[in-house]
């Protein structure tokens, strides 16, 4: 009887952990994510902050050239409407 329970290969517990093994995949990557996460992180975030501040510059600029040529089509139509009540 006891022979029987001896030839059974062994089965794996539930609760076991096969991923906290030295060698897995999982724990190389994760010290990967950990040497290479915070200077990323870093550069995408300088990345981004840059970005958004040339964005916010450009869309002033954008935005007087925009109001600049708005007030001189006024004035030219100020101008020309003060010619045609002299006319």
């Amino acid at each position: 009887m006891l022979a029987l329970f001896a030839a059974r290969p062994a089965r794996r517990l539930l609760g076991s952990r096969s991923f906290t093994t030295a060698h897995s995949p999982r724990r190389e990557n994760i010290g990967i994510l950990k040497a290479y996460g915070k200077p990323v992180a870093t550069i995408f975030l300088w990345s981004a902050l840059t970005y958004m501040s040339l964005q916010a510059v450009w869309n002033t600029l954008y935005f007087d050239e925009i109001k600049l040529e708005t007030e001189a089509k006024i004035d030219d139509l100020h101008a020309e409407l003060k010619r045609l009540e002299h006319s």
